[in-house]
């Protein structure tokens, strides 16, 4: 929500005393790598005009993510670029990856910005990263490409402490934890004064001093995919042959001929032999990193997290993390079990 030192709803009462909050427009969202228009007449709240969704001035943003490779939400706002952007009450699940981008008036320095988060009265500052990846791998960095005039962060549900370090909320502490049943979990949502995350340009205002008085052209980003793929999901690239309908298909190795003469093997004495079989696998139980600054241990940690991960989130998968637990639990990443001990071998 824009900010000038007051709530959104009264910059919008500068700009129409008669506007709906609700219902009028105040920009737009694309996911990196579709086809953003920003244009003010595009569409109307709530309504989705092609790969655009409007967004009107009580905000609720609500989709998918995964950004810890490829995408991104990209805001575009109708009267310019905020010169204070606040991002709270939010609802994202633990250890996971949300990116953020908008774009900022053509000659806008890394000094005209300031990102920080806020809980209560504390403040932690975001550190300048030299890249996009680095602000995927980091919850504290912003990128901003002066190629493009455009300021990429990351949004965690995260809490700024109180000595000063910033990092991901304790929810049990804050008493945040969500709601679990039959396995399923719905994550609980952050007030305003346990997260806020407020992102500051210094530039020369319009009337309002809400927004940069120069509006830049709003351009989406693109999705970044390498050499040789394309985007075939809002946060993944892959082959072109995974947007066709058969998909990819890769006929088996053909065997090359060989010269060389049949060999003969003289009979042995005894009986044959056969190598034994492994009735299991022997696993880990290795914990994500984000498991590691909550002190959780695969063996002990919370089901509704083994429930929720696992063999259905594709960077466990990826990771194996947990391998022992998730099996044990119905959620593995094998079609055999994890042995429990020694290995297991039958005849």
């Amino acid at each position: 929500m824009p900010q000038v030192n007051q709530q959104g709803s009264a910059v919008l009462a500068m700009l129409d005393p008669n506007a709906n909050a609700r219902n009028t427009r105040q920009g737009s969202m694309t996911h990196f790598g579709l086809m953003g228009d920003s244009s003010v007449t595009t569409c109307t709240p709530p309504q989705t005009c092609g790969e655009t969704t409007a967004r009107s001035w009580d905000p609720d943003l609500t989709g998918p993510y995964n950004h810890e490779q490829y995408g991104g939400w990209y805001l575009a706002f109708d009267q310019g670029t905020p010169t204070h952007l606040s991002i709270q009450k939010i609802q994202l699940d633990d250890d996971t990856t949300m990116i953020q981008a908008m774009t900022l008036p053509p000659g806008t320095s890394s000094g005209d910005i300031s990102i920080y988060a806020a809980s209560k009265s504390r403040t932690y500052y975001f550190a300048s990263a030299t890249s996009l990846p680095e602000v995927r791998s980091n919850i504290d960095k912003y990128y901003y490409d002066e190629a493009t005039n455009t300021l990429y962060w990351r949004v965690i549900s995260g809490y700024v402490n109180n000595d000063g370090s910033y990092g991901w909320i304790d929810r049990a502490a804050q008493g945040v934890s969500g709601f679990s049943r039959e396995g399923l979990h719905v994550t609980a949502t952050l007030s305003k004064n346990q997260l806020q995350i407020n992102i500051k340009v210094n530039c020369a205002t319009d009337i309002t001093g809400a927004f940069c008085e120069t509006k830049p052209s709003f351009l989406v980003p693109e999705m970044g995919c390498p050499d040789g793929q394309v985007m075939v999901a809002i946060d993944k690239c892959g082959p072109p042959c995974e947007l066709l309908q058969e998909g990819c298909s890769t006929p088996p190795p053909t065997p090359s001929p060989t010269s060389a003469a049949p060999t003969s093997v003289e009979p042995t004495s005894g009986a044959p032999t056969t190598a034994p079989t492994p009735s299991c696998l022997i696993c880990s139980d290795e914990a994500t990193p984000w498991m590691i600054t909550k002190n959780f241990e695969c063996p002990t940690a919370p089901n509704w997290l083994i429930n929720k991960k696992c063999n259905k989130d594709e960077i466990w998968i990826n990771n194996k993390y947990c391998e022992q637990r998730c099996q044990a639990a119905g959620f593995g990443y094998h079609d055999i079990s994890c042995c429990t001990s020694a290995v297991e071998l039958t005849e």
